[in-house]
């Protein structure tokens, strides 16, 4: 399978679990988002136990089998930990059973995506009081992702707000930086991957990793726990 394939056109089953919404879509790559079977179910730590249902609910839906789909999409983040390794997990499983390719795409694009208005900033919670952020403009991404504090990153106008539309749960979180071009409740939208996936290069399954940009929330102090007593 080469790397970089076109997938446009084909029929594509995309995944989100970056945030607290765990979201899959069925509709062709490249095609308005209008076009998808897509569904999508809130949760906080489910994520597991809510995403097997929903892709067979969605491909129900849909009138099409797993054997059907020609193409994956997977929001490779940045968001939570635990969500994002369900969704990876899953949808390398799936792509490896059906010798399908996947398209990577970020949490932050998926949320500029579905916003018509330029510039726009995309800002997801990433807890511990800090958010991931990133700016696009109408060529695409002005600069890298960043995380840190909203006081720190969020942009400035001059009076303490930024000069341009805002998404995201992370903006949500923190009104008094962000509320000024704030559109309140936007997640990730699968239906929104499938229609980028038609644009964007695939690979296997294998070689697509997770965006975490900086290190999880939970750590095993391995130290402590081979002390002899």
């Amino acid at each position: 399978m080469p790397a970089g394939e076109d997938v446009a056109g084909r029929l594509c089953l995309a995944v989100t679990s970056s945030t607290s919404v765990v979201g899959v879509a069925v509709g062709r790559a490249g095609a308005p988002a209008a076009e998808t079977v897509a569904h999508e179910v809130a949760t906080d730590r489910r994520h597991a136990e809510e995403l097997t249902p929903l892709v067979a609910r969605t491909l129900a839906d849909a009138g099409v089998t797993l054997g059907q789909i020609e193409c994956f999409a997977v929001d490779v983040g940045p968001g939570r930990f635990t969500g994002l390794r369900v969704g990876l997990a899953t949808v390398r499983t799936l792509a490896l059973v059906a010798g399908r390719p996947v398209v990577a795409l970020s949490s932050l694009e998926i949320l500029a995506a579905a916003e018509p208005q330029r510039p726009v900033l995309a800002v997801v919670d990433a807890r511990r009081g800090e958010v991931f952020q990133q700016q696009f403009g109408p060529d695409g991404p002005e600069g890298p992702p960043v995380v840190g504090r909203p006081d720190d990153v969020a942009p400035d106008d001059g009076g303490g707000h930024p000069p341009v539309a805002v998404v995201g749960d992370g903006a949500d979180r923190y009104p008094a930086w962000y509320g000024v071009g704030l559109r309140p409740g936007r997640e990730p939208s699968a239906a929104v991957m499938v229609t980028l996936a038609g644009h964007r290069p695939a690979l296997p399954g294998h070689l697509v990793a997770p965006v975490y940009l900086r290190e999880p929330d939970v750590h095993v102090n391995v130290t402590t726990r081979h002390t002899p007593r």
